[in-house]
């Protein structure tokens, strides 16, 4: 049997590696490694998930710059892989952590497998540092786990070998639809939303990159004051991110409307809940986007640059920016519009892990 190591450091990671670590612990030998960011974020998915890592390098540390953190993971990650001598490395997407466990494979000749790569904006600051961090794992890497025919032609053009590129689908439709099966209750008003007054319609909200904080994230916040005066009977969610930079800019804007309802970080379950109840949503997250698309909601991406334009082709989703104009044209006209999207396949079938599994098992 393989000894493959699977590296995860993120909440994102550990959602869309859980599907393949459940695949592939039956036909290998196989050793997770927490690099520990997301710490408070990280346990209630190893609880749903039923993931126990074997390692927890336990990383996590407040205020911690990218360079700290490189500083940190790249010893730990070599110890770490010299101990466990694996024949694969598998890292997912384009987190600092992805990256750093890709290069330190590659340092120690251990061919690395790349889930979700392939993702393209084109432009090297937006997301940062995600940007670089999936193109150096694209040089690292042995293959290439790419979610969408796009991502694939991504990697075509920069040279990659089509042997050593598989299209898989996104690991993340697997999660999520794992649990609605077994974990959410698929009808009505999430449980996390009592005690709040219910209105027409219902909008998800969800900031967190590092190119929103500050001035930028005050700008949505005056959109979002301007669609709640807008439209009375609407009401928008927004889960606040843990990042100290995000919770200042809520605390100093201080939108006072009872319809802007703020909550805690949710467990995942939770979250999936609130996607199907919200009506659309707002977001600069990748992750929700391919979610959103998969449970047929409209979304609104506040970046200037998306690596998924799958989803704004679909009409899916617009890439509205963070201009605040531009933001409540765009949602304005969808509201007054009344057109509904149904859900579509474009990140794949919910069966992207079994794809990976029986790669690694038969091809490897």
């Amino acid at each position: 049997m393989k000894n493959i190591l699977i590296v995860f450091g993120t909440r994102p990671e550990i959602i869309k590696l859980a599907p393949l670590i459940s695949e592939l612990k039956s036909y290998c030998n196989l050793t997770t490694l927490h690099t520990g960011q997301h710490r408070d974020l990280a346990y209630p998915l190893f609880k749903l998930f039923e993931i126990q890592p074997d390692i927890d390098l336990d990383v996590m540390e407040e205020g911690q710059d990218l360079f700290a953190l490189t500083g940190k993971l790249l010893p730990l990650l070599k110890s770490s892989m010299m101990e466990i001598k694996p024949d694969y490395v598998i890292v997912q997407g384009d987190t600092t952590s992805s990256y750093l466990a890709a290069l330190s494979a590659f340092y120690l000749q251990i061919p690395v497998l790349h889930v979700e790569a392939g993702l393209r904006s084109h432009s090297i600051h937006e997301p940062f540092p995600e940007e670089l961090n999936r193109r150096q794992i694209s040089g690292i890497a042995s293959y290439h786990f790419a979610a969408t025919g796009l991502n694939k032609l991504n990697l075509l053009n920069e040279g990659i070998d089509e042997r050593r590129i598989v299209v898989t689908g996104n690991t993340i439709v697997d999660a999520m639809r794992s649990v609605i099966k077994y974990h959410t209750s698929s009808i009505g008003r999430p449980q996390i939303l009592n005690g709040y007054q219910g209105t027409k319609q219902t909008a998800l909200l969800t900031v967190h990159r590092r190119e929103n904080h500050g001035q930028t994230f005050h700008d949505i916040l005056n959109a979002i004051e301007k669609l709640l005066e807008l439209f009375p009977d609407l009401s928008i969610i927004l889960p606040v991110h843990p990042n100290p930079n995000i919770q200042k800019v809520i605390r100093d804007h201080n939108i006072s409307s009872p319809r802007f309802i703020t909550i805690p970080p949710v467990t995942y379950d939770d979250f999936i809940e609130i996607i199907q109840f919200s009506d659309f949503i707002l977001t600069d997250s990748g992750g929700l986007q391919e979610e959103g698309a998969a449970l047929g909601k409209k979304i609104f991406v506040l970046r200037n640059k998306t690596e998924r334009t799958e989803l704004i082709d679909s009409e899916l989703g617009e890439l509205v920016g963070t201009d605040p104009t531009n933001i409540v044209d765009h949602v304005c006209s969808y509201l007054k519009s009344g057109y509904k999207v149904d859900p579509k396949d474009i990140y794949g079938d919910g069966k992207a892990a079994v794809r990976i599994r029986e790669f690694i098992t038969d091809q490897l």
